[in-house]
């Protein structure tokens, strides 16, 4: 995928070691082993129970900002981000997790659900501004939810 400011590919050990190395929160999450054990197969195939991970790159230069996933289940979606805080306020984020839940919909998937920490502020205004609805309750198993995360959907 290539937006306005960004480029979206797969997350392999090679995209991960363009990330900034002054950012924490991306080493932290992009460590090799962690990338080793992540599928990088984006496809426009939209099995089930399956996991795709993209690492979001800047267009102008190819530094990688974070990265956008999805889990798939039979019919819905669970989906999940990291970006640096050196990245806020450039719409980096808001761009590739469009994209993701485009990407999502139109692949086929009727729901999409994100578990978010009850003190990320900046996630809960994206995942809020790219479509998704805070509820209550879900019966579905999400993979990312800890207790205590609010969770939103988006259908």
């Amino acid at each position: 995928m290539n937006g306005k400011q960004l480029a979206l590919v797969p997350l392999t050990r090679q995209t991960a070691r363009r990330m900034p190395t002054t950012d924490r929160i991306l080493i932290e999450s992009l460590g090799h082993e962690h990338v080793d054990g992540m599928v990088a197969a984006p496809s426009n195939e939209m099995a089930e129970d399956h996991w795709w991970n993209w690492a979001v790159s800047r267009r102008a230069d190819g530094l990688i900002l974070g990265y956008v996933q999805a889990t798939g289940y039979a019919g819905w979606a669970e989906v999940a981000y990291v970006f640096g805080p050196t990245t806020e306020g450039h719409g980096y984020a808001t761009e590739a997790v469009r994209w993701l839940v485009a990407h999502l919909f139109e692949g086929g998937r009727s729901e999409l659900w994100a578990a978010i920490h009850h003190d990320n502020a900046a996630s809960i205004r994206l995942i809020t501004r790219v479509g998704f609805t805070q509820v209550a309750t879900t019966n579905r198993s999400l993979a990312s939810f800890d207790e205590g995360d609010l969770v939103f959907v988006a259908r």
